[in-house]
């Protein structure tokens, strides 16, 4: 445990490992503990770093994954507290997010008190069978829809909207990105001068798209 701590100091995010067993599993949706060990990666750091830069970079050190149907979904590594961390910082009020994955971001804001609700529009049931027992608190609200389908009340508003239900980084999910602001847009509570809405890794998409069109 003491690994999973420096972790937690290093990337300002706790991890969420400690909340789940070595191994759940719920239909389509299993969680599993693992233990990565940077000596036994070595050339994978240094391509990651590569091609990515430091926020690519794993560190030793206990860690979860989501897999949905075999497939990698989440994990609470480096890469995934980093990317998350400018949601964690700017999140206020009442929230939306897409996309219940682990819960790592849940974890990270639901005991603030600038936080009153939190929304969750999860796609899968076995995953909401499987992560919301972690997190029986009175502000969350979790809803299995698909956010592509699902829509507010007329009316209603949120202050922090935030979008992460990709399990892939690449420039294709920038289409959906702006498909998904474009809906949500008139939900989002402009007389806060602290709301905020975003998705996941899309300002390093669009820096990826923007070397991509060089070539």
């Amino acid at each position: 445990m003491k690994q999973l701590i420096l972790n937690e100091e290093r990337f300002g995010v706790k991890s969420i490992t400690p909340l789940f067993k070595e191994k759940e599993e719920q239909g389509i949706a299993v969680i599993s503990r693992y233990h990565y060990k940077d000596k036994d990666n070595v050339l994978f750091n240094l391509r990651s770093m590569r091609d990515g830069g430091y926020m690519f970079r794993m560190y030793d050190g206990h860690y979860c994954r989501l897999l949905i149907n075999g497939k990698l979904m989440m994990s609470d590594t480096g890469l995934e507290r980093i990317s998350n961390k400018e949601f964690i910082d700017n999140a206020n009020g009442r929230v939306l997010i897409a996309g219940l994955g682990l819960g790592l971001i849940i974890h990270n804001i639901i005991d603030r008190e600038d936080i009153s609700e939190i929304i969750v529009i999860e796609k899968y049931r076995d995953v909401i069978d499987l992560v919301s027992p972690k997190f029986t608190h009175p502000k969350l609200k979790i809803i299995c829809a698909d956010i592509f389908e699902w829509k507010p009340s007329k009316g209603e508003k949120f202050d922090t909207i935030y979008f992460d239900i990709w399990a892939d980084i690449g420039t294709d999910n920038l289409e959906e990105m702006k498909k998904l602001s474009s809906k949500f847009k008139s939900f989002l509570n402009r007389l806060n001068p602290k709301c905020w809405m975003n998705s996941w890794m899309k300002e390093y998409l669009q820096k990826m798209k923007r070397r991509e069109s060089r070539y």
